[in-house]
């Protein structure tokens, strides 16, 4: 491939990779105010490299740095995110070629794990000449909302809306007692939901915090730390506060029951959730892993 360039992305590539997520997803895609929020103000990072041909952007492909708590201990793991190719490139390997760029910078790095939720067109690459790991789905749950008189009754002054505070005296992380996550810090919220483009709506309890989000005409629930006395309170309220004709969530095994009491039902959709060691270890137990639909870029 010697009429393919692959190199770091330059800032004067904005436009061009912006224009190819467009181009390969359309209203998928990431817009210009979204790319700057993800990519350039992300507080732990972001890897991303480019193909070139004859001077023009034909391949795009990133990480997303991000602290993790991984077998107990705070590493820096990466997620490999918003990456495609100019049809006119395509089955010529400059996927698979930006991935191996990525990662090997990553590892340079001392990046422990590269994590993702592939898609259907994306995983057979992944899983097969790029060697990832397939290490479980997600079930999405979803419930409800045009049901007349279905939302339960809400004592709306416990809850706190959308402010600034919604993330404030969290400590290190928000969530310590979960099994391998993304560390949950005010830094690392305030950047993912409170200065997102995307209009999240965050809202705090006493001991925990639910974040809902809306992306394609679906409300979701994209964050939610709660001790069990506070779980059913929160869910309510993201029930309440949801607009549209569902609601969906990926809710963790112990609080599935819970759900399932206040209208949630599995669904066919999934998150694939796969990944691959890089200088560190890569648990592939699913009970190893606690992540919510925010954790994943495109929600």
């Amino acid at each position: 491939m010697t009429d393919i360039q692959l190199v770091s992305y330059e800032p004067g590539d904005k436009d061009a990779y912006v224009g190819l997520l467009e181009e390969a997803w359309g209203a998928r895609g990431l817009t210009k105010a979204e790319f700057e929020w993800w990519f350039e103000r992300n507080p732990a990072g972001s890897l991303m490299s480019v193909a070139r041909s004859e001077g023009r952007v034909v391949g795009v492909a990133a990480h997303s740095l991000s602290r993790m708590v991984l077998e107990g201990d705070a590493r820096m793991a990466s997620f490999s995110v918003h990456a495609t190719t100019h049809e006119s490139v395509r089955g010529r390997g400059v996927f698979s070629d930006l991935q191996r760029r990525n990662a090997r910078e990553a590892q340079e790095g001392g990046v422990a794990v590269v994590l993702g939720f592939a898609s259907p067109p994306t995983a057979p690459i992944f899983l097969g000449p790029l060697g990832w790991t397939e290490i479980t789905r997600y079930r999405m749950w979803a419930r409800p909302l045009s049901i007349r008189g279905a939302q339960p009754a809400l004592q709306q002054s416990v809850a706190k809306p959308n402010r600034r505070r919604a993330f404030e005296n969290l400590g290190d992380d928000a969530a310590p007692d979960w099994p391998n996550h993304v560390v949950r810090d005010s830094r690392y919220l305030d950047w993912r939901y409170l200065d997102s483009p995307r209009g999240y709506e965050s809202f705090a309890w006493e001991n925990g915090y639910v974040v809902l989000g809306r992306r394609g005409g679906t409300a979701f629930i994209a964050d939610l730390v709660a001790p069990r006395s506070e779980l059913r309170g929160l869910l309510r309220l993201a029930i309440r506060r949801a607009s549209g004709r569902v609601l969906i969530a990926v809710p963790a095994p112990e609080q599935r029951s819970t759900f399932l009491s206040l209208g949630f039902l599995p669904t066919h959709k999934s998150l694939h959730f796969i990944g691959k060691a890089l200088a560190g270890h890569l648990n592939t137990d699913p009970r190893a892993w606690r992540f919510t639909l925010g954790d994943a870029d495109f929600f």
